[in-house]
């Protein structure tokens, strides 16, 4: 039986030559962390920003080279791109920013992981821009700290202190507010190196 990241390795071969349905395995792999990035660092209308990011990747994926971790990497610095974007056209349209629309409720476990998620993505929103984009990166993406550095533009140990600073901070406005702790936990299918 195939691994998840020996199945991810062989769509994204496949994807890479053109196979439409390899390449909606990546979607459907990637695409919840691509939406909790995006609405992690409080863009509003995140599911137009990941279908930009998904339009990016199937114009570009012909010329790609590398495997599973190297397209997660790849996917992510255009999932950066893009949210860089939409945060430049939010500026531009407005100086406040819209807070991130309610979920609807559905089965009671699926609305309380939603709701825990989303109390989770709005505390990430509330650290300042580099720190909650690196704590994103890490901890939603699990991406590794050289992958995030080069995803930032930064340095490594920049990156290590981003993310430290921004855990200290997150666990302070959860000692402060009468918030129930919530977790990011990050993905066990496909391990990034620290």
């Amino acid at each position: 039986m195939q691994t998840q990241v020996e199945v991810i390795e062989a769509a994204l071969a496949r994807a890479v030559r053109g196979d439409g349905e390899a390449l909606a395995v990546l979607w459907r792999e990637h695409q919840p962390f691509v939406l909790r990035y995006v609405r992690g660092r409080g863009i509003t209308d995140a599911e137009d920003v990941a279908t930009q990011v998904w339009i990016d990747a199937a114009r570009s994926l012909g010329r790609f080279q590398g495997g599973a971790d190297d397209f997660r990497r790849w996917l992510f610095t255009i999932a950066h791109h893009r949210m860089v974007d939409a945060q430049r056209k939010l500026a531009r349209r407005q100086s406040t920013p819209i807070p991130a629309a309610v979920p609807s409720p559905g089965a009671d476990s699926d609305f309380d992981q939603r709701d825990a998620l989303d109390r989770a993505l709005a505390l990430v929103a509330r650290l300042p821009d580099a720190m909650g984009e690196a704590v994103l990166l890490r901890v939603v993406a699990d991406l590794s700290v050289a992958d995030t550095a080069r995803i930032m533009g930064v340095r490594a140990g920049h990156v290590r202190v981003l993310v430290h600073r921004g855990l200290r901070r997150l666990e302070s406005l959860l000692g402060t507010r009468d918030e129930k702790p919530v977790t990011l936990s990050p993905r066990s299918t496909m391990s990034g190196s620290p």
